[in-house]
């Protein structure tokens, strides 16, 4: 179920840019547990008033919609390279159909058509 429609320069392009952005993602959500650590361990040996308080909230709030975020994609960017090495890359998981060029450029790791993401969102 190869998407024929894709050049293999093209998949091999686009296997170039998910590697790099794997191991891109892998560094932020290294580093963003090793920061985890710091501040717990800062928090650990200081006093905070309750504007710092806030701040450390808000700080972890975010950092774990960040992490949340960069995992989700990283699981994407790793099954988009399952489907090059299948030979699936390009057809959407869910419809069977070919997802087009446009999108994969934009969103490497694309794994469904604009509409099956949108029904998948809903």
């Amino acid at each position: 179920m190869a998407n024929g429609s894709l050049s293999q320069e093209f998949v091999d392009g686009q296997r170039e840019k998910l590697e790099g952005l794997r191991a891109q993602l892998e560094r932020i959500i290294s580093g963003m547990q090793e920061d985890e650590q710091d501040r717990a361990d800062q928090e650990n040996d200081a006093q905070f008033d309750g504007g710092d308080m806030s701040q450390q909230m808000f700080t972890r709030e975010m950092d774990a919609t960040i992490g949340e975020q960069s995992e989700e994609r990283l699981r994407d960017v790793k099954r988009a390279l399952e489907k090059i090495d299948e030979g699936t890359y390009g057809i959407c998981e869910d419809t069977g159909e070919s997802i087009p060029e446009g999108r994969l450029k934009a969103i490497p790791e694309a794994l469904r058509t604009v509409e099956a993401q949108e029904k998948l969102g809903r």
